[in-house]
């Protein structure tokens, strides 16, 4: 071995001889020319060689390309076009949009890399009466005014497949960053699979817009619906039909208050038969609550009569409350009449700790608001597959129906909230071999329908010889028996169930700027619709990336103890406030009577009244004091986080130095001064 490195070790020897006459200074300057040489090289060939390499330090990795995305983007089998347009007056009106334009063409060149060059990406500046500017406003883009002389920058993308398909984001807006990977990954997958899955909706919701019951005029479709849209075609589907129609990919059921049962006989057979289905019910629509009075019927009947077939139990009497998941909501006080703000225990905001990590929905959904839902159970000795998606904590309870809706007072509901000890579950998923929910074949014909054909064929039997009222008479058995034989009687269901609807409206899970079409979502129910439909559907590409980005950080041991101090005076609070009212009743009615009606009061009324004054006074002092005590838990702990903020990691780090400093001193005294 020594041989080996023998003439290694003898140039190294000859290099140290020849380097050792030159001067120290000369050695100095020479060793800070390599060091920049070497730095320099490093620094070009990270430059090159580690372009694609960065270090995302966000919670959500918003930095990150997803799974998702990369499965999307390797899927490309014909080659997108993206044109991307950005005005260079824009970048000089605002240096924040040029280095938002810096990320978006970052992450474009990543995608094209990740493609293998399916995707390519075209840079144009759209100047002021160019060919640019002419294909961005045909293309559809929307311009910024910059000035008041009327100049207009655009920062906007359009995209094209090998078919001509087409795709828009008409303008970059910063406010949608964090969303910046979703938006441009579902336009490419817009592109690379330009047909549509459908989906049949059969619903009695306004979801497409309708009419306000109270004002009578038209409203807006539910921005639900436009997000289902993007990736979906949705075909309406009658509450009367006797046959789901073919081509359908998902049949989604949201609140179909007219549904009859030969159209809940075609649900049954259609899930049993391999159909997908996504149901939503609810014991109370809050959204839509007046809309469905316009629209009543058995239908929820009928579904729970569907879900009970299929070993689930659902009570439409029944709604789920939750303390630890309850929203802050304000209203008005109906015992004082003024302003109150208040944890409703009905409206919830479900966190990572209600969705069941198991199943594919959960990925990157870390918030869910619903209200006044309901909940499901698997029947004793049922052959469902029940697995939960969403549940409330183990603090739950169950409260009657007419609690909560139009007119429910969230003070009433706090104060005699009692846990149920148990967890309720909001959403499942069913799956697995079941029963028909009609073991006895096809629903009998109504009484009304009954009667029509009787009358039809006492007609026919007037009209005809007895020969062909007879043959007449037989059709209806023949094709009952028909329907009967084609009956399938049980089969391998993949439905998903969520006892609530309000989940799917605007107020629950979105932001809408004034005066602008952009819409920032403040939790995540349109990903968890959307991704049920896609996954129901076939498809799991896009789930986990339709959550980044929306992050609601509540202070969890903040509204903990407000909860508790909350729960813990109201009652209290409630009962001064009556005995304020019952005091004030009292006082007025002494002081209208008078003495037999007269304005002068007696001596002993007098008293009266001194005596009930005092004790107004004493109730309001002790009515402040009681809502004094609901604010000190919390803002003692706001103190204490304050000063964690601003000053305990200073005096930390002052308290380390200080001793790195006393150590160091205390070792320079120990060491003898001939070895320092």
């Amino acid at each position: 071995m020594s041989n080996g490195f023998g003439p290694v070790a003898g140039a190294f020897k000859a290099t140290v001889a020849y380097f050792s006459s030159f001067k120290r200074s000369t050695l100095a300057w020479g060793g800070l020319a390599l060091g920049a040489v070497i730095l320099l090289s490093v620094n070009l060939s990270s430059t090159i060689g580690l372009k694609a390499w960065s270090a995302d330090l966000t919670q959500d990795r918003l930095f990150t390309i997803s799974d998702g995305t990369r499965q999307i983007l390797k899927s490309i089998d014909e080659p997108i076009t993206a044109r991307l347009y950005f005005s260079k007056n824009l970048a000089d009106a605002s240096p924040d949009i040029v280095r938002y334009f810096d990320r978006v063409r970052e992450l474009f060149e990543r995608y094209r890399d990740i493609s293998g060059g399916k995707l390519q990406l075209t840079i144009l500046d759209p100047e002021p009466f160019s060919d640019a500017e002419d294909k961005a406003v045909e293309g559809g883009l929307r311009g910024l005014r910059l000035n008041a002389d009327g100049d207009v920058g655009y920062f906007g993308l359009v995209a094209t497949n090998a078919t001509d398909n087409q795709q828009v984001i008409p303008f970059f807006d910063p406010s949608r960053e964090s969303y910046l990977e979703y938006d441009v990954t579902k336009l490419i997958y817009s592109l690379a699979n330009p047909k549509k899955r459908t989906v049949g909706l059969m619903t009695s919701l306004p979801l497409d817009g309708g009419k306000s019951p109270m004002r009578q005029q038209q409203t807006q479709p539910w921005l639900m619906m436009g997000q289902i849209r993007e990736f979906f075609d949705v075909k309406p589907i009658d509450q009367d039909v006797k046959e789901i129609p073919a081509g359908l990919d998902v049949l989604m059921v949201a609140q179909p208050t007219k549904l009859t049962p030969d159209a809940t006989y075609a649900i049954d057979q259609y899930a049993l038969k391999g159909g997908k289905v996504l149901i939503f019910t609810d014991p109370v629509s809050d959204t839509a609550e007046m809309q469905l009075l316009q629209n009543q019927g058995n239908g929820e009947k009928e579904l729970t009569k569907l879900l009970a077939g299929w070993g689930v139990t659902y009570d439409g009497s029944k709604v789920a409350t939750d303390i630890k998941h309850a929203r802050r909501v304000q209203f008005q006080n109906p015992q004082t009449g003024q302003p109150a703000v208040t944890d409703f225990v009905a409206w919830l905001g479900l966190d990572k700790s209600s969705i069941n990590p198991k199943d594919v929905l959960s990925a990157g959904i870390d918030q869910i608001n619903v209200a006044s839902a309901g909940f499901l159970s698997k029947k004793d000795g049922a052959t469902v597959d029940f697995s939960p998606i969403l549940e409330t904590s183990d603090s739950a309870e169950a409260v009657n129906v007419k609690d909560v809706g139009y007119g429910a007072d969230p003070l009433a509901l706090l104060r005699n909230y009692v846990s149920g000890g148990h967890k309720l579950v909001l959403a499942a998923r069913l799956s697995g071999d079941v029963t028909s929910a009609f073991p006895d074949g096809p629903p009998k014909a109504s009484d009304a329908a009954a009667k029509k054909d009787e009358k039809d064929k006492s007609a026919a039997k007037a009209d005809t010889s007895t020969a062909d009222a007879a043959k007449k008479d037989a059709a209806p058995a023949a094709a009952s028996d028909t329907a009967k034989n084609d009956q399938v009687k049980s089969g391998k269901i993949n439905i998903i169930v969520v006892a609530d609807t309000d989940i799917l409206a605007d107020q629950f899970w979105v932001n809408t700027s004034l005066g602008q079409d952009v819409a920032i979502p403040t939790a995540h129910n349109a990903a968890f619709v959307v991704g049920a439909l896609e996954n129901l559907s076939g498809s799991n590409a896009l789930i986990a990336l339709r959550g980044r980005g929306v992050k609601d950080r509540p202070f969890t041991l903040v509204d903990d103890l407000r909860r508790g101090a909350e729960q813990k005076f109201r009652a209290k609070e409630e009962a001064l406030e009556d005995k304020l009212k019952t005091t004030q009743a009292e006082l007025q009615k002494i002081q209208a009577s008078g003495n037999g009606g007269s304005a002068i009061l007696s001596d002993k009324e007098q008293e009266t009244v001194e005596k009930f004054r005092g004790e107004m006074v004493d109730t309001r002092r002790e009515l402040r004091n009681v809502k004094l005590a609901l604010r000190q838990d919390i803002d003692n702990l706001s103190g204490w986080l304050k000063f964690a903020n601003i000053a305990l990691v200073p005096l930390m780090l002052g308290m380390a130095a200080v001793g790195v400093s006393w150590r160091r001193t205390r070792q320079r005294r120990k060491t003898p001064k001939n070895e320092r």
